[in-house]
């Protein structure tokens, strides 16, 4: 597997670890007059709670944050329904979602590129988070993948160039790069994992 950027993008999406459930929420929320935007994956209750029991025992500065479900999603739909798939084939009850991050400002213009570049593939339209009301859209596992580790690239940056090179090379990326890259990003053993994809994106400006 390359580490690189990959020529082209080939976002070929796969059956994810649990099947075609969709397990990323995107929502769009307007707080204190600004816009923002957050992307949360969502993941059994057991299993959210023991990815954040790991990074707390490392005593990394990077913490986890689990809520509800509802928490995450603006309005009453479950996340099959906000899919538009049949809400009868997944149960929620037990399911959490973990924030991955949230963007504001110039991180929030400059990663709508990428959102709109990972929505075509999936013939939605990023209008329905990207503008107008608060909205949630749910997302399969690849687009999910995809997104966050632009999103956990990005929340700490400020500089606009900086910013976009990181939402351009990740859009370029293979999906297996970006796997590779959202497993550093998770491991609590590889915490610079999301410091090294900026340096290797963005560290020439």
């Amino acid at each position: 597997m390359s580490h690189g950027i990959a020529e082209g993008n080939s976002f070929a999406f796969t059956t994810g670890a649990y099947g075609n459930r969709p397990t990323f929420v995107l929502t769009r929320n307007r707080v204190d007059d600004q816009h923002e935007i957050s992307l949360y994956e969502l993941a059994p209750g057991d299993i959210a709670t023991a990815r954040r029991d790991r990074f707390e025992r490392t005593g990394k500065s990077v913490t986890i944050s689990v809520c509800e479900l509802d928490d995450a999603i603006v309005g009453d739909s479950s996340p099959s329904e906000l899919s538009g798939s049949d809400d009868t084939a997944y149960d929620w009850d037990d399911w959490c979602a973990i924030r991955i991050a949230t963007l504001r400002g110039g991180a929030f213009n400059e990663v709508s590129s990428l959102i709109e570049s990972t929505f075509r593939d999936l013939d939605l339209g990023p209008e329905t988070v990207c503008t107008g009301d608060p909205a949630s859209v749910s997302l399969p596992e690849a687009a999910g993948v995809r997104l966050s580790i632009a999103f956990r690239a990005m929340k700490p940056m400020r500089r606009r160039d900086r910013l976009r090179e990181v939402a351009k090379g990740i859009d370029q990326m293979s999906l297996g790069e970006c796997y590779y890259w959202h497993a550093k990003a998770r491991s609590p053993s590889s915490p610079s994992g999301t410091k090294a994809l900026r340096v290797l994106l963005a560290d020439h400006i």
